[in-house]
């Protein structure tokens, strides 16, 4: 199968995929995290600037199976120090607009690239304004909210996000409090493979 993991921070959210030998391109912006096995640093405007190049020049688009995504999260958390939680307390959640730049972004490659499956994920307080943008949760666990298209799953008893938090100053600690568990990616991965019909010609197994 071919995965492409926009976002990918710790990469947890293609980890099962990875591990059972899927070809998996992982997409992230911050340095610190370019040691990630099958991590490429980039931003995704530039990547959606050149989708946009080669389909106005003609040029063919890889096909991939499945794209997987998890925007930022910050402006839709409300956790006690999020901008909504503080837009919350301050009685003018009203008139808070988060940045939906990357949702929108991701939303443009999804449409470029076509892929099979696409899945995005993000925290609870996204649901209103991405229901805006024309996305429904198809699944819900905890704290992750999961939109897009793909066949459902279930996972076993779990931790959804890391539970366990790291100082202050670690300039990684968003990135590991956001690691999706393996069991989560590997749930997703046997669910697909499930609908392996679908996919004859790419001979998954």
């Amino acid at each position: 199968m071919k995965v492409l993991d926009l976002f990918s921070g710790l990469g947890g959210f293609s980890e099962a995929f990875l591990r059972a030998g899927d070809e998996v391109v992982r997409v992230e912006n911050n340095p610190l995290l370019q040691e990630v096995p099958c991590t490429t640093l980039q931003d995704v405007r530039e990547m959606r600037d050149r989708l946009r190049q080669f389909k106005d020049e003609g040029q063919p688009i890889r096909k991939i199976d499945l794209l997987l995504a998890s925007p930022p999260c910050l402006e839709f958390s409300m956790g006690f120090h999020a901008p909504q939680a503080i837009a919350a307390r301050e009685n003018r959640l009203d008139s808070y607009q988060p940045d939906l730049e990357m949702i929108e972004i991701t939303l443009e490659i999804i449409q470029l690239i076509n892929p099979r499956w696409f899945v995005i994920e993000n925290v609870i307080g996204s649901i209103g304004y991405f229901e805006n943008l024309g996305l429904i949760p198809n699944q819900i666990h905890g704290s992750c909210v999961f939109y897009g298209k793909f066949p459902k799953f279930s996972t076993p008893k779990m931790k959804t996000k890391a539970e366990k938090d790291s100082y202050h100053g670690d300039p990684l600690r968003m990135n590991k409090r956001a690691l999706i568990p393996f069991e989560l990616s590997m749930a997703l991965r046997k669910a697909i493979i499930s609908q392996k019909t679908l996919f004859d010609d790419y001979n998954i197994a």
